[in-house]
């Protein structure tokens, strides 16, 4: 007879969250209430059974996912504005404590700390890649990595990898209630000390948080990687910064080895400043004294910023430049741009030789990054940039010593994967390959105007031209906050030479019968009448006329209809783009059965 135990995981693991909506329909509703009854049951048999805590992964993600801050609170802390930031800081540090460490401890992990709007999950992917694979080709002692990103695709532990693979279930449960049974003791001593501090406007926004003891679900995550990577010695840590950089939680490290800036845009414009100077200044946070720092190539007014704040932080400074993306289509696959240098003394931004550079191969133009799209070459320069800094530091026997990227960062870059951006994925490899329908689904998680530029050129340049009675259609959503219309507007430029047949608009939630577990979101409250999406169907119809719009309520509505359509259209086939959202595409990805590495 199977035991609670063993079989308890395996009913969770396909657990959804209900949501209220009118276009639930009765069959998913009954199951999700069934299902509910059963589990609520074996949970009952479970506790009569024994006193002692559960403490599964999905525990874990049930009280992970009660530190989201909901969507009243957050514009709450939305209207407050800056103020907010005062306390960012000194507040996670003192959950870094609570947890047993100081800040400082984190030096051992030898960290390369990366922030921008555009290409940082890519560039630390890059960075991972290099690092994981130098030691094949080199001779050099293997490098153990650690890398935290965010937001994840299907499963939460996906933000936190080791070697290059998500934490499994296991030690993602472990190192969890690890940090939260310590916050859990020191929980009495630090409202008390909190409340004693917190005066004035900020105090009625405090008062309604339900976990002021807790660190909220970002800051929960961030300290969980770091104990992760303390506990796993890892050699290396690349860290993202999840929004801005000069007050994320990730900015509690003191000295990291190199911090990076990727391609900056106009994103997360409440907290950041809606100018491109403001999110620099914000971005340039996480530069060190004499710690060297990495920046992609800007606009002026931010280029101006960044240049700034590394003098005033006394961080080396090494600017990255490119050729203009048109002419990096005609030069060989294996160029990567020009690196640039500031001039310490002078601020005055000279460029060095005029050598490009190389992987250094016998067959260098047929090494591209593994990563589709032109731009990834900007983000693969950065990342090789920031390698070069780590390795002279901590392999220094073996690291580059001219400017050409040996074979060892080749490895690397060839091999590289980084799911939900620019993916290519044959409808054969998903949960519906037994339809034997000629489809293909093409994934980018773009989420700003600058980065659909690049999703759309992408798509374009894939597919290239129109197939003789291929279809083609597009499944967007954008979450709350940003420009739909906008957006839809890059979409609709290539729309004459894309030719969308159709364009699906759905919510961001996972099933019919509700959220995966994983990727629950209180952020933002649920509208059963999909007015956002009836928008944006309205503003594709004005730009694109004559295409067809569909609403639907959930990611799964979307994969099904463009199944079902892939059915009806036969040997000729279909090509679906879904774009708008890194949360939709993790979605799809759930609902397809893909599992990201």
């Amino acid at each position: 007879m199977l035991t609670l135990r063993r079989l308890l995981p395996s009913l969770q693991r396909f657990r959804c969250h209900p949501i209220p909506t009118t276009q639930r329909s009765s069959c998913f509703a009954t199951m999700a209430r069934n299902y509910a009854v059963r589990l609520s049951f074996l949970s009952s048999n479970a506790s009569s059974r024994t006193s002692a805590p559960a403490q599964t992964t999905f525990d874990a993600i049930d009280k992970l996912n009660s530190l989201q801050t909901n969507a009243s609170i957050l514009e709450a802390l939305r209207k407050a504005g800056p103020r907010m930031n005062d306390r960012s800081l000194p507040e996670m540090c003192e959950h870094v404590r609570r947890i047993g460490y100081e800040p400082s401890d984190f030096d051992v992990l030898n960290i390369i700390h990366i922030t921008g709007t555009k290409g940082k999950g890519s560039t630390c992917a890059f960075a991972e890649s290099i690092l994981l694979h130098y030691h094949e080709e080199t001779g050099a002692s293997p490098i153990r990595t650690g890398l935290f990103t965010s937001p994840h695709l299907v499963a939460v532990r996906e933000r936190i990898r080791i070697n290059g693979r998500s934490i499994s279930e296991e030690m993602f449960a472990r190192y969890f209630f690890e940090c939260w049974d310590k916050l859990e003791e020191t929980k009495e001593q630090y409202l008390a000390e909190k409340l004693k501090r917190e005066k004035g406007p900020k105090q009625h926004i405090i008062d309604q948080r339900n976990h002021i003891d807790k660190p909220t679900y970002f800051r929960f995550l961030t300290l969980l990687a770091f104990h992760v990577f303390m506990q796993e010695k890892v050699d290396a840590a690349i860290i993202e910064v999840g929004v801005g950089g000069e007050f994320d939680s990730t900015n509690i490290v003191e000295r990291p080895v190199v911090t990076g800036v990727t391609s900056l845009g106009l994103d997360h414009v409440s907290v950041l400043g809606t100018t491109l100077d403001k999110i620099a200044w914000h971005k340039a946070g996480i530069f060190k004294k004499d710690a060297p720092a990495v920046a992609f190539e800007q606009p002026p007014e931010a280029m101006e910023v960044i240049v700034q704040r590394a003098q005033e932080k006394d961080s080396p400074l090494t600017i990255i430049y490119t050729k203009d993306a048109e002419e990096l289509k005609d030069v060989p696959l294996g160029v990567y741009p020009l690196i640039v240098s500031l001039n310490s003394t002078s601020h005055q931004i000279s460029k060095q030789s005029s050598c490009s550079i190389l992987i250094s191969s016998p067959s260098a133009s047929a090494l591209p990054p593994g990563l589709a799209g032109v731009h990834q070459r900007y983000n693969a320069a950065v990342a090789i940039s920031l390698c070069r800094t780590w390795l002279a530091r901590y392999r220094p026997s073996h690291a580059p010593t001219d400017d050409l990227v040996p074979l060892g960062f080749g490895t690397g870059l060839r091999t590289v994967s980084w799911p939900g951006r620019g993916q290519t994925l044959p409808n054969s490899l998903t949960k519906y390959a037994g339809s034997g329908v000629n489809l293909t689904w093409y994934l980018d998680g773009a989420h700003t105007i600058e980065s659909l530029h690049v999703c759309a050129e992408w798509f374009r340049d894939t597919v290239a031209q129109k197939k003789d009675g291929m279809e083609r259609i597009l499944i967007f959503n954008c979450t709350n906050g940003r420009d739909g219309a906008k957006m839809l507007k890059v979409l609709a430029a290539v729309q004459k030479e894309v030719e969308f047949d159709e364009a699906v608009f759905c919510t961001n939630v996972t099933f019919r019968a509700g959220y995966k577990s994983d990727n629950q979101n209180n952020t933002y409250e649920l509208d059963p009448a999909l007015a956002q999406q009836h928008s944006l169907a309205d503003e594709w119809r004005a730009l694109a006329p004559g295409a067809r719009t569909r609403v639907v309520g959930s990611v799964e509505d979307a994969v099904l209809y463009a199944v079902e359509r892939a059915e009806h259209s036969g040997e000729k086939g279909m090509q679906v783009l879904t774009t708008g959202s890194l949360i939709l595409v993790g979605n799809q990805l759930a609902v397809m059965g893909v599992e990201p590495v």
